[in-house]
């Protein structure tokens, strides 16, 4: 008989479709000894034993009051009677010792398998917990069930000591991550019970951020251990951190990723507070080993480098076998050296095993908070390619050795000082010089961002009362040109252009009644400080009437004798004023009266007989005064300069610094001035954390600018 039909033979006879005569040529078969036949032996065994269970299962199920075979329980025990076939199905076809283990005949219930060592006895231990009474065999029973009520789908990780799978709890219809010890692992003691003590100290820290664990045991066909606990997704902090520095710069809701990512590093800060009031140091702590998903959840991952506090509360609850040190538990590289080295405290660099404590998890969290920071681990950037031993060892040297933790914002200019401050104190290479707690890390994060809200708040408002101010202004400049304006219009004006030459009485009067209205007129509009009406020929000013109000006494308005108005050349700005369209106003600064600034406004006057440029009209204010009262109006507290396009500063709020100049300069008072400068060509410069805002004004039609920083202070 061929091997076809040989097995041709054991389907029909698995689904009772033979007759007697072939029946017994099957026996016949089994009975010679190949392999062939002994092979087949198992396989008829395993099935039918499987039916006969699926079907004492069927039967249970419908002698339960109101049971239908698909009961929840039954349709549970036929899966696991299904996937315990399967597995000893291939044990079975895989074994070639197949006469080292005893011939397996079919049995009527799952008590004469219970403790048999063959594979039929393995598929009837499924049901043990409900067959025997037997408490050994029913812990036994219960282990391989629960490692059997799930359902290997991926791999999704893998590390020195274990390997991470995406499993699926048939039971309660879930995906749960389950890790298993590798079985290259397996033959150290001193790994297994890592593995053990990683899963029971997972167990014990029952905290929101910490991983759950639900069930742990030993796989019953592999004889490796196990532990099954909440899936979240493979996103872990790593992968934040690297979404938001790929979009920092580009993105305008950059300052919410960072606060979302300052919350996880809270969550993570309490979750390690937690276990070290019970006794545990992480010691491995790094982004790849928080969890996160869509919707807030943070999970602090990979217990195993764990090390318990000989005196903590944990420790008297886990019962360990034996004492085994950690160097023996928990090397991850050559010699007594424990956690990840691009995030390593310099403690753990010099394989100070025994001083490690919750100060190395501060440094740890640190050294989150910098990646999160930067986009980089903290000794990324000094780390030598390669991984051979030597280098490692170099690695490690080098970072015992360094006296202080690199800088973050060497690798990021953006960081706020007051936050990259607190990750350098959780970094301090002095253990001691640390927070001293991750709860007081957590707080010092929690209250810079509380402050960054109050200074956020701060900030608006400080904007507003700049804009205000700006506005103001621009109102100021508008009244003040149709100041000039309105001067043009007035009959004086042409009368004294007509009569000048003859400086007779006629010119007298007009210009005593110019002299009138323009006093008038100043004393209507508080912001003026001068008005003046002027000639211009050959290049030469010849003023005609001069209005100034005193610089001590606001209220004292006079008009200047004729001795001293203003003679001589022409400036460039009465030229300027002069090349105008009629009715067009010219703004500028005027530096030429002693101790102030003044924004002068002129207009263009055109003979009324050639329609020549002839002269101009001025009006002027005196910026300190002009700036005060709007100040006060918008109810600016902060710091407050204006300073002209050459950076010189007209007006302060506050005292500064004397000066041996007649100008002080923007950069000798104000820190990053110039990158304050650079933002202004866009119209404004916006540093939050520096708490500085800055807007600029320009003149119209001479391109002169003013520039407006307002800084809290």
């Amino acid at each position: 008989m061929n091997e076809r039909t040989l097995a041709q033979l054991v389907s029909d006879s698995l689904s009772e479709q033979t007759s007697e005569s072939e029946l017994n040529d099957l026996h016949t078969q089994l009975q010679r000894g190949s392999n062939e036949g002994r092979s087949f032996q198992r396989l008829s065994a395993l099935i039918q034993h499987s039916a006969q269970l699926a079907a004492a299962d069927e039967v249970a199920a419908l002698q339960q009051p109101g049971g239908t075979v698909e009961s929840d329980e039954s349709i549970r025990l036929s899966l696991v009677a299904k996937q315990r076939m399967q597995q000893a199905i291939r044990q079975a076809m895989n074994d070639e010792d197949a006469d080292s283990r005893p011939a397996v005949q079919p049995a009527s219930s799952a008590g004469s398998y219970a403790n048999s060592t063959s594979y039929a006895g393995l598929v009837a231990e499924t049901i043990a917990p409900y067959a025997s009474s037997s408490s050994d065999g029913e812990r036994q029973s219960e282990l391989r069930e629960s490692y059997c009520r799930f359902t290997l789908i991926r791999k999704i990780g893998e590390g020195g000591l274990g390997t991470v799978w995406l499993a699926r709890d048939e039971v309660l219809k879930r995906h749960v991550a389950l890790k298993e010890l590798r079985p290259q692992a397996a033959a150290s003691e001193a790994l297994w019970k890592r593995f053990q003590r990683e899963a029971e100290i997972t167990g014990h820290l029952e905290h929101p951020n910490v991983v759950p664990l639900y069930v742990s045991g030993v796989n019953p066909d592999t004889q490796l251990p196990f532990y099954a606990m909440r899936f979240l997704g493979r996103q872990t902090l790593v992968d934040a951190i690297r979404e938001y520095h790929a979009q920092r710069s580009d993105s305008d809701d950059s300052a919410v990723r960072l606060h979302r990512l300052l919350s996880v590093f809270i969550d993570v800060c309490q979750a390690i507070g937690f276990a070290h009031s019970r006794g545990v140091v992480h010691r491995d702590l790094k982004p790849e080993n928080v969890a996160l998903d869509n919707f807030g959840q943070v999970l602090v991952l990979d217990w195993g480098l764990a090390k318990l506090d000989s005196d903590g509360e944990l420790a008297m609850r886990i019962a360990l076998s034996g004492d085994v040190n950690d160097s023996a538990l928990a090397e991850t590289i050559d010699g007594d050296v424990i956690g990840t080295p691009l995030y390593m405290s310099p403690e753990q660099a010099r394989g100070e095993l025994d001083s490690l404590d919750h100060r190395t998890d501060v440094f740890g969290l640190g050294a989150i908070l910098f990646s999160i920071l930067t986009g980089f681990a903290p000794h990324q950037q000094s780390s030598n390619t390669g991984s051979s031993a030597r280098r490692v060892a170099e690695f490690l040297a080098q970072i015992a050795s360094m006296d202080k933790p690199p800088l973050p914002r060497d690798l990021n200019p953006d960081i706020p000082r007051d936050l990259e401050g607190i990750c350098l104190k959780a970094m301090a290479y002095n253990r001691y010089e640390r927070h001293a707690s991750a709860e007081e890390l957590a707080g010092d994060v929690e209250a810079w961002i509380a402050g960054k809200h109050r200074r956020q708040a701060q900030f608006e408002t400080m904007r507003m009362h700049a804009r205000d101010l700006k506005s103001r202004l621009c109102v100021q400049l508008r009244q003040m040109s149709a100041t000039a304006q309105f001067m043009l219009e007035l009959p004086p004006i042409q009368g004294l252009l007509q009569t000048h030459e003859l400086q007779g009485d006629e010119y007298a009067t007009w210009r005593d009644r110019l002299t009138a209205i323009l006093l008038a007129l100043a004393k209507s509009r508080p912001s003026l400080s001068g008005l003046s009406y002027a000639l211009i020929q050959e290049d030469r000013i010849n003023e005609l009437v001069r209005i100034e109000r005193s610089l001590q006494d606001s209220a004292n308005i006079r008009s200047l004798p004729t001795s001293r108005l203003r003679r001589g050349m022409a400036s460039t700005f009465h030229k300027t004023v002069l090349q105008q369209f009629p009715g067009e106003s010219c703004f500028d600064l005027d530096f030429t009266t002693v101790g102030q600034t003044r924004i002068v406004c002129g207009v263009p006057v055109l003979d009324g007989e050639s329609a020549e440029p002839a002269g101009l009209v001025i009006a002027e204010s005196e910026i300190v005064g002009l700036l005060k009262p709007e100040l006060s109006i918008v109810g600016a507290k902060e710091d407050v300069f204006v300073l002209d396009d050459r950076d010189r500063i007209l007006f302060s709020n506050v005292p500064l610094p004397d000066s041996n100049s007649s100008e002080l300069l923007a950069a000798d008072v104000l820190p990053g001035w110039q990158s304050i400068k650079s933002s202004l060509v866009a119209g404004e410069a916006i540093d939050v954390d520096g708490g500085k805002y800055g807007t600029q004004l320009t003149l119209p039609q001479k391109n002169r600018s003013l520039r407006i920083l307002f800084q809290l202070g």
